[in-house]
């Protein structure tokens, strides 16, 4: 079938924005090789063309992302079935693929979670595929790489991901505030701090990533018997600190579940 554009897009909020940049940086393609639909833009975004009308894009586009909220997609998707598309990619949380592919009418259907380090071309992306050919997985694929690494996961284990990368930065800025929090009390500035803590923070995240080393066998290099390093490890696990994460953690996940089957 002969489509007018390659990719479409149901939506343009901050992630689907964020997929257009990696795309039109990269070159992987232009944006004549786009649509959008949105009520939310009045103007081209980046030169790309668009409609305030959904069904525009799902006849005219051979791939079609949902980037939209899940609510918004109970509401819709009653208008989603007629549509001529090989391929819909949904970064929307808690629906799945199969929910997905029946309310589409759309054999093949691709779920994605990224996370918000997309918008800066940092983030990671896990990654499931339902009833799909290598085409579209290798061009799905290509799509996320401009933005993210990418991590495929089975689709039963998507509130996990949930719980670890794609909430995950929300934990990081707040042990993040915490530190530059502490380095201010002793005396820094917070710019100082601040700066401290950020080059700590990705220095050792490229250890971990660069180590054969076990983290426990890393945290215990930084320690020294009667040093100052141990005062601080000691402290966080007379505070069971490693516990209260796990545990937010899995609330987290939960949660994610219980929204999934709502």
């Amino acid at each position: 079938m002969n489509y007018t554009y390659k990719l479409g897009f149901i939506g343009c909020g901050n992630m689907a924005k964020a997929i257009i940049n990696g795309l039109l940086d990269s070159n992987l393609l232009k944006a004549e090789d786009m649509y959008i639909s949105t009520p939310s833009i009045s103007q081209p975004y980046r030169g790309i063309a668009f409609t305030n009308d959904n069904k525009d894009v799902l006849s005219t586009c051979e791939y079609v992302v949902l980037a939209i909220k899940p609510q918004i997609f109970k509401e819709i998707s009653v208008n989603l079935a007629d549509n001529n598309c090989k391929c819909i990619i949904s970064i929307m949380a808690g629906v799945n693929t199969k929910t997905i592919a029946e309310a589409c009418n759309c054999s093949q259907v691709i779920r994605i979670m990224p996370n918000t380090p997309c918008s800066i071309g940092e983030g990671v992306s896990a990654i499931t595929s339902y009833n799909t050919d290598e085409d579209s997985n290798d061009f799905v694929e290509r799509i996320f790489k401009t933005i993210s690494k990418i991590v495929r996961v089975d689709e039963k284990y998507f509130d996990a991901v949930t719980s670890i990368s794609g909430s995950g930065p929300a934990y990081v800025y707040y042990f993040i505030k915490a530190m530059i929090d502490g380095g201010v009390k002793g005396g820094l500035s917070f710019e100082q701090s601040k700066e401290l803590t950020i080059a700590t923070m990705i220095g050792a995240s490229k250890m971990v990533a660069n180590s054969s080393e076990e983290l426990d066998a890393l945290i215990q290099k930084v320690c020294s018997k009667g040093g100052t390093t141990i005062q601080a490890i000691d402290t966080f696990r007379e505070k069971s600190l490693d516990k209260s994460i796990i545990e937010g953690i899995d609330k987290c996940r939960i949660r994610s579940e219980e929204l999934s089957k709502s």
